[in-house]
């Protein structure tokens, strides 16, 4: 009975509760990108290539999830800089149709080239995306017009969002010069 009553007891003490409150989500009310990213989650998916020639298109400012693959299976134009063995990565085609600058985004950590004919494109800069847009990285390249290899290698995931953007796309035309009338 004392046992009973010993445990009736115990349950009548009050013990602590952590009542944490949720933390707040600081990108909860977050803006969209600003340009050329605007379209950044937009949905679409392609299945990256393991071979140039059949290596889907990316559009200028349409943004895709890519599925890659292992990256034994992708037979690269360029030997990528970082490359392990237990990675994903994959090829696309990218049209330009006039000399630009072009930003290449991506939701995860991978390495990304830019090939034209049997050269790596340098890059001229990267840098993080806008805080709260999903953007983990974009690197620039200053592109000629024609048909360019875009490969990601080096991805630790097997899917990635990749979009590739004009740097000057929708951005707002100057003003025409002044004493001119139209």
């Amino acid at each position: 009975m004392k046992r009973i009553l010993f445990l009736l007891a115990l349950c009548a003490l009050p013990f602590p509760v952590s009542a944490a409150a949720p933390a707040a989500d600081p990108c909860k009310d977050a803006p969209f990108p600003p340009e050329p990213w605007t379209s950044w989650m937009q949905s679409g998916a392609e299945m990256a290539a393991g071979e140039a020639h059949s290596a889907p298109r990316l559009i200028l400012g349409k943004p895709v999830v890519a599925a890659l693959r292992p990256a034994v299976q992708v037979q690269y134009a360029v030997k990528p800089e970082k490359l392990r063995p237990k990675s994903y990565g994959g090829l696309f085609t990218l049209s330009v149709k006039t000399a630009a600058r072009v930003g290449v985004g991506l939701s995860g950590p991978a390495w990304v080239d830019i090939v034209t004919g049997d050269q790596a494109v340098p890059s001229i800069a990267h840098g993080h995306g806008p805080e709260c847009s999903g953007i983990r990285k974009i690197v620039w390249f200053d592109l000629p017009a024609g048909v360019h290899l875009l490969q990601i290698a080096d991805s630790p995931a097997r899917e990635v969002r990749v979009m590739a953007a004009d740097a000057i796309a929708n951005q707002p035309l100057p003003p025409p010069p002044s004493g001119r009338d139209f």
